[in-house]
């Protein structure tokens, strides 16, 4: 309960939106996945940090890996717009590898239950992947309750079904993809970082 209370305080912490913005965006793209894309986001997103912590994953944002970023970034929005529902391979595809995509790229900085959980994912594997998926169910929260709206509330559907407001996500991925593309997505991450490690 800790480790996800801890995660839901980093909601506010600069350097967390550079993970939450994309989900709340790819939610509002994905009309009739938003569940699914919203589940498999928070699962990617842990595993992927958990890797890196683990050395599993030690890939950097640089060369060629650059332009695969931006493209992953733009394609899981394209892909989860079209997704033909919440099981099909489509939106759990876009769902896990925009999670994945985001676990790559997150500065973890905050909290002394992430920071534990980081330091000892090589010596208590499951436990600390455990740990991971429940940080990042708190941090993402805002993604996954707006996912879980249209079923608690169905009159809430038709309005995030707006072209309006599916289009605001689109152009978040849009610029999402941009900055990886023309290389400002680190000094974006750095930024925030540098501002939530001085507040």
């Amino acid at each position: 309960m800790t480790t996800f209370l801890e995660g839901v305080g980093a909601i506010g912490v600069a350097c967390t939106l550079v993970m939450l913005v994309p989900a709340v965006a790819l939610v509002l793209v994905a009309r009739k996945a938003r569940l699914t894309v919203a589940l498999l986001y928070v699962m990617g997103a842990a595993l992927l940090t958990w890797a890196r912590a683990a050395g599993h994953w030690d890939v950097e944002l640089s060369g060629g890996a650059v332009p695969l970023a931006a493209a992953l970034a733009a394609g899981v929005f394209v892909i989860a717009y079209f997704a033909k529902g919440p099981l099909s391979l489509s939106a759990t595809g876009a769902g896990a590898v925009a999670g994945a995509l985001a676990g790559w790229l997150w500065r973890p900085c905050v909290g002394p239950e992430l920071g534990e959980i980081l330091n000892n994912t090589d010596t208590e594997a499951a436990r600390t992947l455990g740990l991971m998926l429940v940080y990042m169910a708190g941090a993402l929260l805002p993604a996954l309750l707006l996912a879980v709206l249209p079923h608690a509330l169905p009159a809430t559907k038709r309005f995030l079904d707006r072209l309006p407001v599916v289009a605001v996500g689109g152009v978040v991925g849009a610029a999402y993809a941009i900055t990886l593309a023309t290389g400002h997505y680190d000094d974006l991450v750095g930024e925030l970082y540098r501002i939530a490690t001085n507040a």
